[in-house]
């Protein structure tokens, strides 16, 4: 009797625990479903520390940390997720819902700097300061504007310009600026642009085509810039890829067009590089010149909403000197 009553008790025991482990998945689930994505993400975090092959229980907590605002960490288990069952369906829309996140606005912005340019046979440097800011007024609309401040060659000119963006759409978003330089020596008299982007793939490895346009007045001529691109995400939106056309036509010539490619790379919220080039005619004063590039520069967080933004690029030029510039910037959103 001795001997059956612990064999009893052990063959009970298991089926108990097994209730009982079950039940605390449970457990977490209805928290999750009633709003309690705390208590939810504590309880999975037990759970598949017991448990860490359980596909269904990472997508779990994926959605519990999404909804507490926590992308990177729900992106992280959604993707163990997808390791384990690659075709686990919700496990991708989370990723999509990931994405999405990053893309939503997140308010205003203000980014103050400036540059300076080396250039080469002797000719006195250049030098730029500017002062952006950007704010939503709705929704699903934002103004803004931007002060230039440029020193070209002895001579200075003081660029002021207005913008408004728009997304009526989930796939669809717009712009429009209007701007000019008063008693402008080589920056634009007046300029005009617009342009709109257009997401034609969605998701992770979403595609968003794009069109831009402008028309400038310069003192020595007027000049119309046409821009389509397209943008490639991938890596689960973490990289994405940009190429665009540059056509410009002046007041007096003939078509020019260019190219300009680009690759950027977030490994989370606020950490951003990008490299690129470019080969295409080029209206920094005012008349068409063509000009090679290669630029490089990233987003490196300082403080909560403050961020630092170097960059540096490098212009062959087919008319007048070469320059590097080196550009600092702090972004401070809000």
């Amino acid at each position: 009797m001795r001997l059956v009553l612990p064999g009893l008790l052990l063959v009970l025991a298991g089926p108990l625990a097994a209730q009982e482990a079950e039940s605390s998945y449970e457990a977490a689930v209805a928290a999750r479903l009633a709003g309690d994505n705390a208590e939810a993400v504590q309880l999975l975090d037990r759970w598949i520390a017991a448990h860490p092959q359980d596909s269904d229980a990472l997508v779990q907590r994926g959605y519990a940390h999404l909804a507490l605002g926590n992308p990177r960490a729900a992106e992280r288990d959604f993707r163990a997720a997808l390791a384990l069952a690659p075709d686990y369906a919700d496990a991708r829309a989370g990723l999509t819902l990931v994405a999405e996140r990053r893309e939503e606005p997140r308010g205003g912005y203000l980014i103050a700097g400036g540059a300076w340019s080396d250039l080469d046979s002797g000719a006195r440097d250049w030098g730029e300061a500017s002062l952006t800011g950007e704010a939503p007024v709705a929704q699903a609309l934002s103004v803004g504007g931007r002060a230039s401040w440029y020193r070209r060659f002895g001579l200075e000119d003081v660029e002021l310009e207005g913008r408004i963006a728009a997304r009526p759409s989930e796939n669809v978003w717009l712009r429009a600026s209007v701007g000019g330089t008063p008693n402008a020596d080589f920056r634009p008299e007046l300029a005009l642009g617009a342009g709109t982007d257009v997401r034609i793939a969605q998701g992770p490895q979403a595609t968003v085509l794009s069109l831009d346009a402008a028309w400038q007045r310069f003192p020595l001529e007027e000049i119309v810039t046409v821009s389509p691109g397209i943008t490639q995400y991938f890596g689960g939106g973490r990289w994405w890829g940009t190429l665009r056309g540059i056509g410009i036509v002046p007041q007096q010539g003939d078509l020019e067009v260019g190219v300009l490619g680009r690759i950027d790379h977030a490994p989370d919220e606020r950490h951003r590089y990008f490299l690129g080039a470019v080969n295409a005619p080029d209206t920094n004063l005012g008349v068409v010149s063509r000009v090679t590039s290669l630029f490089a520069g990233a987003e490196l967080p300082l403080l909560a909403g403050i961020s630092l933004l170097p960059a540096i690029s490098h212009e062959w030029r087919e008319a007048g000197p070469d320059r590097t510039e080196l550009r600092l910037e702090v972004k401070a959103a809000f």
